[in-house]
This record gives structure tokens, C-alpha cells and sequence, in this order.
């Protein structure tokens, strides 16, 4: 198995988080035990979790209450979804953005700064 690859989740407040930081799989969620912190009323404790196999990056629900969404799939129970350059992630209703490509990550990341 191979080891994963660079990629990056931004959050709605402009929050950048790494995922080589993390093990796998990496838990998506309102907890502060989640690794990748989204304080969100929609968003359960552990909401979702974030995968590395077969070369790529997969998200799945993790028995939320509000429901997972890959670039608008939403994935059902023992569904995952597989993470592409620039797919949306939504946890309930906070909106996450993916890369592996990290002047996308960045360019975005800039974006979200400027906007507000």
C-alpha cells in the first residue's frame, strides 16, 4: 500500500488543514477529538471520516444525523466517496473544499481570505 499523498481540506472559515498530519482515517467532526475540527450545528461529533487506499482519498459517513455529500452524492450507509482535486465536502451543512494540488489549495485559500 502506498504511502498518501499531499492534500489539503479547507474549511468555511478558511481554516487549512494537511492530512499527512493526521493517521488514517482521519475524523471529520464538532468534537474537539475530531482531527479536523468543523464547529458546526449541522455537524455531528464525529461526523465523517477521510480514508487513504487504492492510491486515493475516500470520505464516508460516519452514522451522522445530517447526512454526507461528495460533489453532491450524498453517500449512504457503507457508501464512500472518492476525493478528487477541488470536490466539495459537505458535513451536514458546512461546505469543505479538497486538493492534492497545493497551488490550488493555496489560490483557493487566498480566495477565501479576500472574500471575507
Amino acid at each position: 500500500m502506498s504511502a498518501p499523498r499531499a492534500a489539503w481540506v479547507i474549511t468555511e472559515d478558511g481554516k487549512t488543514w494537511n492530512l499527512r498530519k493526521f493517521e488514517t482515517p482521519v475524523r471529520i467532526g464538532r468534537s474537539d477529538d475530531a482531527d479536523l475540527v468543523v464547529k458546526h450545528d449541522t455537524v455531528s461529533r464525529i461526523h465523517a471520516l477521510i480514508e487513504w487506499r487504492d492510491d486515493a482519498h475516500y470520505v464516508s459517513d460516519n452514522k451522522s444525523e445530517n447526512g454526507t455529500w461528495v460533489d453532491g452524492i450524498n453517500l449512504l450507509a457503507g457508501q464512500d466517496g472518492v476525493l478528487a482535486d477541488g470536490s466539495v465536502i459537505l458535513v451536514g451543512t458546512a461546505r469543505l473544499k479538497y486538493f492534492f494540488d497545493g497551488v490550488n489549495a493555496a489560490q483557493f485559500a487566498a480566495r477565501r481570505g479576500t472574500e471575507g
